[in-house]
């Protein structure tokens, strides 16, 4: 009887050769599947998702820019008043112009001309003439009353309005007990608007322009703790000689407290008592 081979070799060995592919097949997958978990790790779960994104959390971005240390930031400008200076010392001003001096036309004008000597060097315009000289003179009279001036003509309150008229800007009469309290006065206002003062001289019989000071500190930053040592005057009754003053000075001189306290006299005038004025110190300046 013939006996039958169940299968021949060739065909054995190929199926040997194909399961040994299919199991390399599988080894690679599960080396695949590895190495990706290993690199990413694993799957997040629902529960890790919402704690990452919860507000309590704040994630700084690791590419955040590095600032750059040579670049500025940007700040707003200051605009502060500049503070003055912390070392007080002497401080010296002085408004007059050059060319704005006229002298008084008649002996009884000196309100008059030093009304025309302020107003030339306020400005804008530079009148030297007797016709303006006149029509000052006019106009002080019609603004000064009785209680003014006792025998009519000119008064230190109708001074302060004639020139706020003329537009010298305003003007107003002050009334001082002492000659400390009246300079202070004037040098404050004369600092604050740089427009002269004027002064009832000679016991209030004549009319001094003042254009400048000379002062320990500035008045403007030391009030209260500044002293007057001069001021600078304008004399309308120069070149004249007056016999009972003496010879008066060219314009803008430079006079010490000396000086001032000599001729800046508290008012006494012959014509009758002025209640509020006699044994004080007049004097109109500018606001």
């Amino acid at each position: 009887m013939l006996v039958r081979r169940s299968k021949s070799p060739w065909r054995a060995l190929v199926g040997v050769g194909a399961y040994a592919a299919l199991c390399v097949i599988l080894a690679s997958a599960a080396w695949v599947a590895v190495g990706t978990v290993a690199a990413h790790g694993p799957a997040a779960t629902p529960s890790i998702i919402a704690a990452a994104s919860s507000p309590s959390e704040t994630v700084a971005p690791s590419d955040a820019p590095t600032p750059d240390p040579t670049v500025t930031p940007f700040t707003w400008p200051s605009f502060a008043t500049p503070a003055p200076s912390s070392t007080p010392g002497p401080f010296s001003m002085d408004v007059y112009k050059p060319g704005t001096f006229v002298s008084q036309v008649s002996k009884e004008a000196c309100m008059a001309g030093a009304t025309q000597n302020m107003l030339n060097i306020i400005g804008p315009k530079i009148d030297l003439t007797a016709t303006r000289q006149v029509q000052i003179s006019k106009a002080i009279i019609a603004n000064t009353t009785k209680t003014d001036s006792l025998n009519g003509g000119y008064g230190p309150a109708g001074w302060a309005i004639t020139l706020t008229q003329l537009g010298g800007g305003h003007y107003k009469l002050l009334v001082d007990n002492s000659l400390t309290a009246a300079m202070n006065d004037a040098v404050t206002a004369l600092r604050k608007t740089n427009r002269p003062v004027g002064l009832l001289a000679w016991k209030g019989a004549h009319a001094w322009v003042m254009t400048g000071f000379q002062s320990t500190y500035d008045p403007r930053y030391y009030a209260g703790h500044f002293t007057v040592t001069g001021a600078y005057i304008v004399d309308v009754y120069y070149p004249r000689l007056s016999r009972i003053w003496g010879q008066t000075l060219g314009p803008d001189t430079l006079r010490d407290m000396t000086a001032m306290a000599h001729n800046y006299l508290p008012w006494k005038r012959p014509e009758g008592r002025y209640p509020g004025r006699d044994g004080k110190w007049l004097l109109v300046v500018p606001y």
